[in-house]
């Protein structure tokens, strides 16, 4: 009777501490999905910094663009680019030397560097310009080895990216139900994703936006851990203690 029971018990803790495949594999149906996902070119928004560099034949002729020196250190370049850079002002425009104010509303990096280039031309022969937003910032926040807030600097900005920068989902992560939090003119928008389905990939959030929020909630494993009991070894050191105790007492 005695040895049943003890079997009972340690069959309880590793039926609690399991977890099926299906609850921790990506992309499972891969093979039977044909994906084709489309990505949206980034938008100009208010609040971004824009680095725009020009450039023309005659350098002399774009000095007064030239905002800052060109440093040694990359990490130093990127920063001083930061401050230097022009604000998107609520009004979503910038205003620039020469050109003043111009609006970025509705407007992709490479569309608004063209209409910096064509305004240009009456000034400076042969100009050449380009624009990137420097503060393309994504929040990756719960159950990731190392959850924070990344800058990027290129625009096609994928979910497994983001997720492979935080050094991927901890075992304790909720791969059905990741939450993408984004703002969308003006509004908070959410969006929640299935890993282990590949379908995810064709979402409208699979490229992200900057400031976008990822967050990964914990599984039910996690949630439940959390709580009197505490984790899987917590419970089995508890189990272990009160079949000993049982023992004792009823030896």
């Amino acid at each position: 009777m005695y040895s049943r029971l003890i079997i009972c018990l340690i069959s309880l803790v590793f039926v609690v501490s399991c977890a099926s495949k299906k609850d921790v594999y990506y992309f499972q149906d891969i093979d039977q999905t044909a994906i084709e996902n489309k990505f949206n070119l980034i938008s100009i928004q208010p609040g971004d910094i824009l680095d725009v560099q020009i450039k023309a034949l005659n350098p002399e002729s774009v000095l007064i663009f030239q905002r800052q020196s060109n440093l040694g250190f990359q990490q130093q370049y990127l920063q001083n680019r930061v401050i230097d850079g022009y604000i998107v002002g609520d009004d979503g425009t910038i205003n620039m030397p020469l050109l003043g104010s111009i609006n970025t509303k509705n407007q992709t990096p490479q569309a608004f560097a063209n209409d910096i280039q064509d305004a240009l031309s009456s000034f400076i022969k042969n100009p050449s310009v380009n624009v990137r937003i420097l503060n393309f910032r994504v929040s990756i926040l719960g159950e990731v080895n190392q959850p924070g807030t990344f800058t990027v600097f290129e625009e096609r900005f994928t979910i497994p990216q983001a997720l492979g920068l935080a050094g991927d989902l901890t075992i304790n992560g909720n791969r059905n139900n990741v939450l993408i939090i984004r703002n969308e003119n003006g509004k908070k928008t959410n969006y929640k994703i299935d890993l282990t389905k590949s379908e995810f990939m064709k979402s409208p959030v699979y490229f992200l936006k900057q400031n976008d929020i990822v967050y990964v909630p914990p599984n039910t494993a996690r949630v439940k851990s959390s709580g009197l009991v505490g984790n899987t070894s917590t419970l089995a050191s508890i189990l272990s203690l009160a079949v000993s105790l049982f023992i004792v007492i009823t030896g």
